[in-house]
């Protein structure tokens, strides 16, 4: 029997359920009916639409936050070895991957996500190579509304904590200011942890690496949408 074609309703359901669960092509053909060629049309079709949908929404939040200080940091999506990519191997995580620079707001929201790197690049070399920097540069700048990081992005210019001098210890006053300052960072990494809960980016990249940065725009903005959009 010639699979069924599924209203627009259902294929976009379709899609984002397969963000959310990191479901293959051919899992989704079947839950849903159709083939795994027809799947992967609509993937391509309508994560394109809703990135165009959500992109004025994203943009208002992402200059709504310049008003405040912000945070960064680096998760490492899961992508598999890839026969034809070198660096994507996080010596941190001890798994291939891609660098996602994340900004976030001092209450935990996301605020603006990079463009993907390989997973074995520094964070510091990220942040630069992934578009954050530029596009933030005003926030870590002297006079600006300042923007904090861990000691990854060390000669980047944004805030990070103290380290120990050679030989010393830290000052009390140092001490106190990297407990305040790590305190302050558990909101990107609850950022991060929102994120995550879009499964594609957690559990293991299924599709061609070239589709990663267009998913990850995608995933992106539906997460603005859901903490951001009409309830």
């Amino acid at each position: 029997m010639r699979p069924r074609v599924l209203s627009l309703y259902t294929a976009l359901v379709m899609v984002l359920f397969g963000l959310r669960q990191n479901m293959a092509s051919d899992v989704l053909a079947e839950i849903f009916g159709c083939g795994s060629t027809t799947v992967e049309r609509y993937q391509d079709e309508l994560e394109i639409l809703i990135d165009m949908v959500l992109t004025p929404l994203y943009e208002q939040v992402r200059e709504r936050t310049r008003r405040d200080a912000v945070l960064v940091d680096g998760l490492v999506a899961p992508v598999g070895e890839r026969d034809d990519s070198d660096g994507l191997f996080s010596n941190k995580k001890k798994y291939c991957g891609q660098n996602v620079q994340v900004v976030a707001t001092l209450s935990g929201r996301l605020a603006d996500v990079g463009d993907p790197c390989p997973g074995g690049m520094h964070d510091s070399r990220a942040f630069g190579e992934s578009g954050i920097a530029e596009r933030w540069a005003a926030h870590y700048q002297p006079g600006g509304m300042g923007m904090a990081g861990d000691k990854g992005y060390q000669g980047t210019g944004i805030r990070i904590p103290h380290k120990k001098p050679p030989g010393r210890e830290l000052t009390d006053v140092r001490k106190r200011c990297n407990t305040a300052l790590n305190r302050l960072r558990a909101a990107v990494e609850r950022a991060i942890a929102h994120l995550k809960h879009w499964k594609v980016l957690r559990t293991g990249f299924r599709r061609s690496l070239e589709e990663f940065p267009a998913v990850l725009r995608t995933v992106t903005k539906l997460e603005t949408f859901r903490v951001y959009g009409p309830s």
